[in-house]
């Protein structure tokens, strides 16, 4: 009888969200473990932000989750790391609150750019308790809105992303709805994932009823609802989970971990207290409607007593880790007789495991897809993710 891959959780504490090693991937009982990772330019072409813009018209959630997610990008721009959704890329400003603005995802709006100065913009919508159900009426209006900003000229032929930020993943979302997801970015041509999610065995039911979904509301909105739509604009939208509700955060460690790499190495115990100030400045901004850019963050932190460290510059560094990733997985075949192996439910009992330890263990022979696990795996984490040995 072939056997299959078996996963299971060690006995550790979780990782912080965006660093999951996996190990004992060989087959003679090697041993690895990998790290999934998961300008002003900017702000002209897609258009200029205002420290004085209101928001009392479209009014902000005023939330402590909204202003976490908030304070997530705020401490991205000032250590310079990638923000969540915007992989390889550095931000130049974070806004907030911008509806009344022409961003219809309105919560949260991160200009950015890339290694080669290209211009990349992040909507974000924050929607606490979102579940992308059927019924869920919430997801209705957040396709409205994602139809509103894909209108945009040059929508399609620009890094223009968009994001639903949640508080609570599930089975459903961290399988079947990423998945969708990732085979939009990845597949090339409509018909190609029209067909693939239709055909039995490669799809799942949970996928053909999300794209169903998806296409339902598209209408709903007045909307084209054909395959080229149902296949055009997922490529561009995300589901990123920040968990800080939870017991024990891992998107709260994250954060705090950023917070020490800000502050000056003899001020590191005041990670807690500037991420709770980076809390509380993302709530004061957006309920003016307002925006930060990294100096003006910097100086008021300053005011603040906070003594940041020196400016880091590793963007080309990280650039060059994506690439070598991306060619790490391109390696790793999912490929029998020309027919993707999706494996949803090893996949799915990968991310369960993370909920109950630091280091997931996925076991099996030679040749019964250990690596065609993790290589989808990764590919949920991110749109772009980096591997680490």
């Amino acid at each position: 009888m072939r056997s299959q891959a078996i996963v299971s959780s060690s006995r550790f504490s979780r990782q912080p969200e965006g660093n999951v090693a996996l190990e004992n991937l060989g087959t003679i009982g090697r041993r690895f473990s990998s790290a999934c990772r998961c300008s002003e330019e900017s702000t002209k072409i897609f258009g200029a932000m205002s420290n004085s813009t209101s928001s009392t018209s479209t009014g902000p959630a005023g939330s402590y989750f909204e202003g976490q997610v908030g304070a997530s990008y705020l401490i991205s721009l000032l250590v310079g790391a990638e923000p969540r959704g915007l992989p390889g890329t550095m931000i130049d400003l974070v806004a907030f609150q911008r509806a009344a603005e022409g961003h219809p995802l309105d919560d949260v709006i991160v200009y950015a750019h890339d290694v080669q100065g290209k211009p990349a913009v992040l909507e974000v919508q924050v929607k606490k308790g979102l579940t992308f159900a059927p019924g869920d009426k919430i997801f209705r209006d957040v396709v409205g809105q994602v139809v509103e900003a894909s209108r945009k000229p040059n929508f399609l032929n620009t890094r223009y992303e968009l994001g639903i930020a949640i508080s609570r993943t599930s089975q459903n979302i961290d399988g079947a709805y990423q998945d969708v997801l990732t085979w939009a970015r990845q597949l090339g041509d409509p018909a190609i994932f029209i067909n693939r999610i239709n055909r039995p065995g490669s799809a799942s039911d949970k996928m053909r009823a999300f794209v169903n979904t998806f296409r339902a509301h598209l209408k709903d909105a007045g909307a084209a609802h054909d395959h080229a739509s149902v296949w055009e604009l997922p490529r561009k939208l995300q589901i990123l989970v920040f968990d800080f509700t939870a017991a024990g955060s891992a998107s709260e460690a994250v954060a705090k971990e950023r917070a020490v790499r800000a502050l000056h190495p003899e001020d590191a115990s005041r990670a807690a207290s500037l991420w709770a100030e980076l809390t509380e400045l993302a709530i004061k901004i957006a309920a003016a409607g307002g925006d930060r850019k990294r100096d003006e963050l910097r100086a008021e932190l300053v005011q603040k007593t906070f003594r940041l460290a020196e400016d880091r510059h590793n963007l080309p560094a990280l650039a060059a880790l994506a690439e070598a990733s991306e060619n790490t997985l391109a390696d790793i075949s999912d490929r029998v007789g020309g027919v993707m192996l999706t494996r949803h439910e090893r996949v799915a009992s990968v991310h369960a495991a993370l909920d109950g330890g630091r280091y997931v263990e996925i076991r099996g022979d030679a040749g019964v897809g250990k690596s065609g696990v993790l290589k989808h795996f990764a590919q949920q984490i991110s749109p772009k993710r980096w591997l680490s040995p």
